[in-house]
């Protein structure tokens, strides 16, 4: 696998895995259906339709929350869309068979920024389940 192939495909499991990380961040300053709302709201040119059928939730969960909600539900969707575009470039420099799973190794990302800046527990469980999955998933795509 060439080098930029793998940079790539690394830059896809940590824009996957800080998206998911800031979805949960967002979640402890907005409520599910308004973060839901939010992020329609910031990927307006796609969602447009969406946005204009659900604009008072829309509306509501912006002037309920408080002024970090809408920056995580940006950051997320930001890394999201970063991390389909890594992917991407990975995906075109290598074998699907390989790829696709081994890009699917990204909520490591999740568990230690869970652990690190949200104060989740740690728990041995935790821990080895993790690594037994992103394991799992090198051993699945050699």
């Amino acid at each position: 696998m060439e080098l930029s192939t793998i940079i790539f495909l690394l830059l896809a499991i940590l824009g996957w895995g800080l998206a998911a990380f800031f979805d949960k961040a967002c979640l402890s300053h907005v409520d599910p259906s308004g973060a839901f709302y939010v992020r329609l709201l910031f990927m307006i040119i796609l969602f447009v339709p969406a946005v204009i059928w659900k604009y008072p939730q829309t509306k509501q969960a912006l002037l309920g929350s408080d002024k970090l909600g809408p920056l995580f539900v940006l950051a997320s969707v930001l890394l999201s869309m970063a991390g389909v575009f890594f992917f991407l470039k990975a995906l075109s420099g290598g074998a699907a068979s390989r790829i696709v799973p081994l890009s699917s190794t990204y909520p490591f990302v999740t568990f230690i920024m869970a652990l690190l800046f949200l104060g989740e527990s740690f728990t041995l469980n935790k821990l080895v389940g993790t690594l037994l999955i992103s394991g799992g998933v090198y051993f699945v795509s050699k």
